[in-house]
């Protein structure tokens, strides 16, 4: 099972470079947080919400070397979410994506948001 070419939404296209212009950090670095945080969330999201209007990423960009540990994390989501990974893959990423984008946009302003986000997730881990 692999990903495909994820288009994301024309809103989240324009996060991804406001994000870009306030932290330095390329889309895909954001993109690939956003994917972690919206995860997180135990609601699952809808893809009807996010138009396919904007940016085309293709997965070796979207994600690096780090492809096959996405790949389990929304593996082992559709599984919690009972959705079928065949059918479900690529339109759930695509979800998950554009709800983390638009969720960290209020929460960044620059580099060192990131860096607190990260100390918060670790210290909830505890």
């Amino acid at each position: 099972m692999k990903f495909n070419l994820i288009t994301v939404s024309t809103r989240s296209t324009n996060i991804l470079s406001t994000l870009r212009t306030k932290t330095g950090l390329t889309p895909n670095i954001s993109a690939r947080f956003a994917i972690c945080m919206s995860l997180k969330d135990r609601s699952v999201p809808n893809p009807d919400e996010f138009n396919k209007g904007g940016s085309k990423l293709e997965p070796d960009v979207l994600f690096g070397k780090h492809e096959q540990i996405y790949l389990a994390l929304m593996l082992n989501r559709l599984k919690a979410d009972r959705l079928d990974p065949e059918l479900y893959l690529n339109e759930m990423t695509r979800a998950h994506l554009n709800r983390g984008v638009i969720a960290l946009l209020p929460r960044i302003n620059d580099l060192s948001n990131f860096y607190e986000l990260v100390k918060e997730e670790r210290h909830d881990g505890d």
